[in-house]
């Protein structure tokens, strides 16, 4: 949590109201104005808790990213098959971020640099241990072929990742982040599963029938 005592409700009522309008309608376009006017509340009452509108990005995108932690971290601590850990991280992604504006990302990485910068550092760092934890289990399960290079197999899925998150390619940048995600995922457990390990990711998944990914 951001606080602790009696402001912490309030600082993340104020942070996953924040979130639900960068989401609709990016970073650049909202106002303390416009965040003040959704929370029924008075602009001098949000600078009780903000300090201004980068205060306020920071803190939003941080509770963002305590959640998301704990919600993988649940994920991979509850469920011990290493296909069925990335799917239900797929359908968390995509329940998450299905609704993203595309300029999101950009207005991110253009009005606020130094908080881009250390949303990037920890997305890297823990998308990095998770899935490597993810690979070895998989290799171990005969899921995943033995011969793959973890730290590459890595690295490429977080790169195709950031595509999915930005709209820096104009070839795919109007395509749903659900269907990107999703096609992602596909790609991604079709390069790395051995025979048995497909056969049951094909079990488990259903686009046609549900869309997305969902088990």
């Amino acid at each position: 949590m951001l606080f602790r005592g009696p402001n912490r409700e309030m600082l993340d009522k104020i942070c996953n109201t924040t979130e639900k309008l960068f989401m609709r309608y990016g970073i650049k376009s909202i106002t303390m104005d416009d965040v003040a006017k959704e929370l029924s509340m008075s602009k001098k009452t949000l600078y009780q808790y903000v300090a201004d509108k980068d205060d306020l990005v920071r803190k939003t995108l941080l509770l963002h990213i305590q959640s998301m932690d704990v919600l993988c971290m649940n994920v991979f601590k509850s469920e011990d098959n290493a296909i069925i850990q990335i799917l239900k991280i797929a359908n968390m992604m995509i329940s998450q971020h299905q609704e993203m504006n595309p300029s999101l990302l950009f207005d991110l990485k253009k009005y606020h640099p130094d908080i881009y910068l250390d949303f990037t550092e920890h997305r890297e760092q823990t998308i990095q241990k998770q899935l490597a934890e993810n690979l070895n289990l998989g290799i171990r399960q005969g899921l995943y072929r033995s011969d793959i290079n973890i730290n590459v197999t890595t690295g490429f899925y977080m790169a195709l990742i950031e595509e999915c998150l930005s709209s820096d390619i104009q070839m795919i940048a109007n395509i749903p982040f659900a269907e990107k995600y999703a096609y992602l995922v596909k790609y991604h457990l079709n390069a790395i599963c051995t025979k048995p390990g497909l056969d049951f990711m094909n079990e488990n998944i259903s686009i046609e029938k549900h869309k997305h990914l969902i088990l």
